[in-house]
């Protein structure tokens, strides 16, 4: 295992933040795409007709799109969500069945995924132990730990994350889980904050609110990118 020498106090340097779903889009042009956790199933109902849902977004760019989901909500037979996307009901840790049936992928996205899953180094694992896959792109975004947001509403004595998250990372935790993984990190990124359904499904009061609270952080995202509302990680198999 390689012998990682990282500072308590190392100097963390990041760029601006960046929009999350704009940057998957653009990842995802012209190419074969494994959408691993697709469905969205915590707000699947109420994103899929909109901008936000991320399997959409995708599916506007890439040439095709696999969704790969264990959710009861996808069928047998699988579920077609455009023309050139679908999500199958399958298991992350095995790509190969997909592999062998869809081709191998030239990008693999787990968006706001491995927060959910009990234990992230199986994950990797599986896909650095699947040999097609050897060489293949591998983008991962995921909430930070340490974001302003939840620095703000911590002031109220509340918490901005996911009942169903069983797991919290940061930069270095990140930069830790991938090279155990052995997973060569090509860039890691800070995302700004986005609260859509306060915005967009809220009283015009509430709205108004949420609107400003996400100018307030993000103004002090740009000021201090390390404390942004999650990471995106670009990586090779």
């Amino acid at each position: 295992m390689q012998n990682l020498q990282y500072s308590a106090l190392e100097r963390i340097r990041v760029t601006r933040p960046t929009d999350r779903l704009a940057y998957l889009e653009r990842c995802a042009e012209g190419k074969l795409v494994f959408d691993l956790g697709a469905l969205d199933e915590t707000a699947y109902q109420a994103k899929q007709t909109t901008r936000h849902w991320l399997h959409a977004r995708l599916c506007r760019t890439a040439n095709s799109v696999v969704g790969i989901d264990n959710s009861s909500l996808v069928p047998d037979e699988g579920l077609a969500t455009a023309s050139n996307g679908r999500i199958v009901r399958e298991n992350i840790f095995d790509l190969q069945p997909i592999i062998d049936k869809y081709g191998i992928p030239d990008l693999i996205v787990a968006g706001e995924l491995i927060e959910h899953l009990p234990d992230t180094s199986s994950l990797l694992a599986s896909l650095k132990a699947t040999r097609a896959l050897n060489g293949v792109e591998l983008v991962v975004t995921t909430p930070n730990a340490c974001c302003w947001h939840n620095t703000l509403v911590g002031l109220a004595s509340r918490e901005s994350m996911h009942k169903d998250h069983l797991q919290i990372y940061s930069y270095k935790t990140l930069r830790t889980l991938f090279e155990r993984a052995d997973l060569q990190i090509d860039e890691l990124l800070p995302y700004r904050a986005r609260f859509p359904e306060m915005i967009e499904g809220s009283s015009s009061m509430a709205s108004a609110s949420a609107r400003i609270f996400q100018a307030l952080v993000n103004g002090l995202e740009t000021v201090s990118p390390i404390l942004s509302a999650g990471w995106i990680v670009r990586a090779r198999i």
